[in-house]
């Protein structure tokens, strides 16, 4: 559909959303799919310590992304409330004093997380044996990040601006390169770990390129102006809380699993829960997709104070995300068996024959929490489009810092390492229900109320 023929103020809202949902999980595969077929050149061709060490470096991406959602999901929202407000103006004005702000300061901190990238390994928990291997990938990341926090920016922005088709192209064109460039670096040019993390970086960077050009021609609402104000972006910052707290609390709450395990099951523990994480971002994504289709959609008919459509977009999420988190669930403990194989070498598994079985039981654990993570996830993100970012931060508190970090140190001790795993799905139950709160009360007393 093109961008001058999405009517979010009267078109159907089941159109509507499908319009959004199609493109983003497109995108979020591809995405997804290529963090996957990371983890296998890594695996496969590096060794499971090699896995290991890019799991130990895992919490630095949900760190990078939070940093980009702090202001773009905020001001984003607020470009799109603007937008339908009739001021577009407004949102060319948020857009640009953002994305000048992150473009400085992104660069800066990446910097000096290079010179710092030791310490900052061993504050991951990285071993003696893991420290050279996370130094070597982190030090790439850290030197490209700017383009890891500035792709999905723009990506987002572009979403708002009613071209959702051409930020699946980006987010596509980048997934590709990264696997193009993961095949050349690490199978045929051997530069193991740091050509893994050169991909990341090279693939990102290609993807902002595209989106670039969108901003730069003015081919849309959004686009630069010679404009920079810091309230936009303090302002955008206090609505992007929610998602940007939701980020770094899945970078705490992966560290501090990373950290149970080492305790309990050394690096062969972590090994295990890198490849839950591997497999466990396409299930992740496919549900997040279906979540943020609600956001552009509420945001304008925020703006426009179509409350029922409002109501409609998001009972059809809810409803939606819900089936998906019950059919991945079922597709990946079936096909659960066959994970460790296509990420570990003949020689690991051989050496470890029980390696596949407890991966297979792992994830028949703690995947369940992947059928109510849509209820948090949309939850979430309404709260988020209707700009309640504290009743919003609330609920992506509850699911990782307020459940999953305290019962991931707890469980343990009852029943050992099943513990650890069955700390994200009894945290999703315990969040859910916060969630369900939340959202009744904004249906009978708050925003969403019908008058």
């Amino acid at each position: 559909m093109a961008a001058n023929k999405i009517d979010l103020r009267n078109q159907s809202i089941i159109r509507l959303f499908f319009t959004y949902f199609i493109p983003s999980v497109c995108a979020m595969l591809a995405l997804s799919t290529n963090a996957t077929i990371d983890g296998i050149f890594v695996g496969q061709m590096v060794g499971a310590d090699a896995l290991a060490a890019v799991g130990i470096a895992w919490p630095l991406f949900p760190v990078m992304i939070a940093y980009e959602l702090l202001f773009s999901i905020g001001g984003a929202s607020l470009s799109s409330y603007h937008i339908g407000k009739g001021k577009p103006q407004r949102a060319r004005m948020i857009f640009s004093s953002i994305f000048y702000f992150a473009l400085l300061s992104g660069s800066i901190i990446g910097i000096v997380l290079f010179l710092f990238r030791y310490e900052m390994a061993r504050f991951l928990g990285a071993s003696a044996v893991l420290e050279p291997l996370v130094v070597e990938y982190i030090g790439v990341i850290f030197l490209g990040g700017i383009f890891i926090v500035l792709q999905p920016m723009l990506d987002i922005f572009a979403i708002n601006d009613k071209r959702p088709n051409l930020a699946m192209f980006a987010t596509i064109a980048a997934s590709l390169l990264n696997i193009v460039l993961n095949y050349i670096f690490i199978f045929l040019w051997g530069w193991g770990l740091f050509g893994a993390a050169l991909a990341t970086v090279l693939g990102n960077a290609i993807g902002f390129f595209v989106l670039l050009r969108h901003f730069v021609l003015r081919q849309g609402e959004i686009y630069f102006l010679r404009y920079f104000n810091i309230r936009a972006c303090l302002v955008s910052a206090k609505n992007g809380i929610p998602q940007s707290v939701a980020e770094i609390s899945a970078s705490l709450m992966i560290l501090a699993f990373n950290h149970a395990l080492r305790e309990i099951a050394g690096e062969r523990g972590i090994a295990i829960y890198s490849i839950l994480m591997y497999t466990g971002i396409v299930v992740f994504t496919v549900i997040l997709s279906s979540a943020q289709s609600i956001q552009p959609i509420a945001s304008f008919n925020y703006g426009a104070g179509c409350t029922q459509r409002i109501r409609s977009v998001f009972s059809f999420g809810l409803v939606f995300s819900l089936l998906l988190g019950i059919v991945m669930y079922g597709l990946s403990s079936v096909f659960a068996p066959l994970l460790v194989s296509i990420f570990v070498g003949e020689a690991e598994i051989l050496r470890d024959p029980m390696l596949a079985a407890d991966v297979a039981h792992a994830i028949g654990i703690y995947y369940l929490g992947f059928v109510l993570l849509g209820v948090n996830l949309c939850s979430a993100i309404l709260l988020q489009s209707i700009q309640r970012p504290w009743h919003a931060l609330l609920v992506t508190l509850s699911s990782s810092l307020l459940f999953a970090i305290p019962l991931v140190f707890t469980l343990p001790k009852f029943w050992g390492i099943d513990g650890v795993w069955w700390s994200y799905p009894c945290a999703m139950v315990a969040s859910s229900v916060i969630a369900c709160c939340v959202i009744l009360y904004e249906f009978k007393k708050g925003a969403l109320r019908l008058s």
